[in-house]
Order: C-alpha cells, then sequence, then structure tokens
C-alpha cells in the first residue's frame, strides 16, 4: 500500500501496530518513522533521538508539551497546536498537512514515552506564557 495515500492518523495508527513500546528510539521505529512520514518523520525522529521533548506538568488538569526545534522550543497544547510557523502556515492556513513535525515527535513521544517531564510551578507556568507574548 502506498503510504502517501494515508492520512496522518492512518499513518500513525499503522506505525503503532508495527513497533511495541520502545524504551528508546530503535533504528527499526526510526526507520519506520521515516518511511511513513518523510521528511517529517526524520525530523521527528531526531527530536526524539536526542531526547528533545519534554512534558510540562502544571497539575493533572494543565499538562503543556515543549519541543526543541531547530531554532527554538515550541510550545505544543495536547494534539491539536504547536506553535511553529509550519503547523500555523501549512496546517491552520492552507489545510496542507494535519501536523507538524514537532506536534508529530510529540505524538510518538508520549506514546512511547520518550520524553523528560518537569513539575512546574504557578510562577513557571506564568514565566512560560509570558514568554509568548
Amino acid at each position: 500500500m502506498n503510504t502517501n495515500s494515508l492520512s496522518d492518523n492512518e499513518k500513525l495508527t499503522k506505525l503503532f501496530s508495527l513497533i511495541k513500546k520502545e524504551e528508546e528510539l530503535s533504528e527499526i521505529a526510526e526507520n519506520e518513522i521515516i518511511s511513513l512520514f518523510d521528511s517529517r518523520g526524520e525530523k521527528a525522529a531526531k527530536i526524539l533521538k536526542e531526547a528533545k521533548l519534554y512534558k510540562l506538568v502544571l497539575d493533572e488538569d494543565m499538562v503543556l508539551w515543549e519541543v526543541e526545534g531547530k531554532s527554538k522550543r515550541y510550545i505544543i497544547i495536547d494534539k491539536n497546536f504547536c506553535e511553529c510557523t509550519d503547523f500555523q502556515v501549512r496546517v491552520l492556513g492552507r489545510e496542507e498537512k494535519t501536523l507538524c513535525y514537532h506536534l508529530l515527535a510529540k505524538i510518538i513521544g508520549e506514546k512511547f514515552e520518550l520524553y523528560d517531564s518537569k513539575a512546574l510551578t504557578d510562577e513557571e507556568y506564568d514565566k512560560l506564557l509570558e514568554s509568548r507574548l
């Protein structure tokens, strides 16, 4: 089956069925990510291999994610939003894609627990949001 004809959600479902829970990103898992998502997969795998995904926990109801991109750190909210330009232009604006590579890394990293977690104080949370204004 040509993977280019699959939606991003179908690709993720296929990926998750092909690879089991990873303690680290194996070569097989990395190859599957790249095979399914091309350059976005390559960049997402690099983020995961280099441990550049962070779960920021304020409390059990408020979790943000942070991804170290090429030029800065990007905040991700749930599985729906990344603050990067690619997401805003290609996903929200042109509707060419359904996710950027930062969001792809977050979804895969969360599924396989390939992230560092940090508890945030209220002050740290406020500073994080203020730095985005």
